[in-house]
């Protein structure tokens, strides 16, 4: 009868030793490696960083919107898509940011205005794409996007 578990030989642990020695190598490579700081191309990509657009959107005149009975307004007829929770998008080449219009006002002058709040939008990008609901695009330097409440009218 044979044993069960066979005697190792000679040749088996000295290859064990050497299967050994080399992962010991191998782990003290990559740790070596790891501690170095990192290359020049690595840490030439700046972190992308983002601000925040603030504004109201207006409807200016009567005829573009209608009143409720709690003092709110939505956009009527060719401005039916200017209603509240309606989206706004700012788009550059850094990515898309998105909010939408909220808190909907008829006010005395005759105007419906909603507030929004688009979070995440990148910087130094040339040109920032703004679309409110459905309307078309309009185009706007950062500078004007940033600091005070940015005031769009749809008419």
């Amino acid at each position: 009868m044979q044993p069960l578990h066979p005697e190792a030989t000679s040749r088996r642990s000295v290859w064990m030793w050497v299967g050994g020695a080399a992962g010991l190598a191998l782990a003290l490579a990559m740790f070596l490696n790891n501690s170095r700081p990192p290359t020049p191309a690595a840490t030439s990509r700046p972190a992308t960083s983002t601000f925040v657009v603030s504004g109201a959107v207006v409807l200016g005149n009567t005829a573009s919107f209608a009143r409720d009975d709690r003092g709110g307004c939505a956009g009527t007829g060719a401005h039916a898509d200017v209603i509240n929770g309606a989206p706004v998008l700012i788009t550059t080449t850094g990515g898309l940011a998105t909010g939408q219009l909220t808190d909907p006002r008829a006010l005395t002058d005759g105007t419906c205005r909603f507030w929004f709040s688009v979070l995440g939008v990148p910087t130094g990008q040339d040109a920032h794409l703004v679309m409110v609901a459905d309307r078309d695009t309009r185009q706007y330097a950062e500078q004007e996007l940033t600091g005070a409440l940015v005031s769009l009218r749809v008419d």
